[in-house]
């Protein structure tokens, strides 16, 4: 009866170390708020950024198709000028002076095309330059938070390798069933191995205890487990007590 008190005390102080290395997990995979804005403010100035790059290919497959179409309209304003040398008759000569306009007019509106594409690129090439350029206050800036964060994991990495340590000298001194028992449900119940009986109920799954139960579980005398979820149960005041 005495082991199964003293098991029953080490469980909850084991359960309050595993809280507490819960929580500094949860805490390390959390960036607090000014992190998590950084991150997002990267984050969409990266999409930004690659948007603006996307544009700038779209823009050059378009020039080097408005190119193609510059070179074929030359070579045929070309052609159509030596033909004209060669006419023979007016509906012949008519001809020829509309495939020149038509030629021309060809030329004249890809050049303006080329003329307006380059000009876009250009623009938006110096966009990401700029953007890229981050000012010095705010590179500074962002460097301090990041650095803080990670101080701050560094912390939290050493407060569970501190605790993990722990637990292994307190888990030698349960009985082994009892250790076994603990450890399975603390794998099996999301890290939740033990549950305080509050106004004769488990706290975790609020299945309500029969009083025979009740009893048992305020002796101390023995292991019991919830009927419902099966966690280990016991009485608040069984933690502040003394060994």
């Amino acid at each position: 009866m005495e082991s199964a008190r003293k098991d029953l005390k080490l469980m909850i102080r084991l359960q309050e170390i595993y809280d507490r290395i819960g929580d500094a997990i949860v805490e390390q995979r959390t960036p607090p708020n000014d992190v998590r804005e950084l991150q997002e403010e990267n984050l969409r100035r990266q999409e930004e950024l690659e948007e603006l790059e996307r544009a700038i290919e779209a823009k050059n497959a378009e020039l080097a198709e408005i190119t193609k179409r510059e070179e074929e309209s030359r070579l045929e304003l070309e052609h159509f000028q030596k033909q004209k040398a060669l006419v023979t008759n007016e509906r012949e000569f008519t001809a020829v002076i509309n495939e020149i306009d038509f030629a021309t007019k060809a030329l004249s509106d890809a050049g303006a095309r080329h003329n307006e594409l380059t000009a876009d690129i250009e623009a938006l090439t110096a966009d990401i330059a700029s953007r890229r350029e981050a000012r010095p206050e705010e590179e500074a800036s962002h460097r301090e938070v990041a650095q803080r964060w990670d101080a701050r994991k560094q912390e939290l990495t050493e407060a569970i390798h501190q605790l993990a340590s722990g637990t292994r000298e307190t888990e030698q001194q349960l009985q082994p069933a009892n250790r076994s028992r603990f450890l399975r449900l603390l794998k099996n119940k999301q890290g939740k191995a033990m549950a305080p009986v509050i106004e004769g109920s488990c706290s975790l799954c609020h299945f309500e205890l029969r009083p025979h139960l009740q009893q048992r579980v305020r002796r101390a005398q023995e292991i019991i487990t919830c009927e419902h979820c099966h966690r280990i149960l016991y009485l608040p005041e069984l933690a502040g007590e003394e060994d």
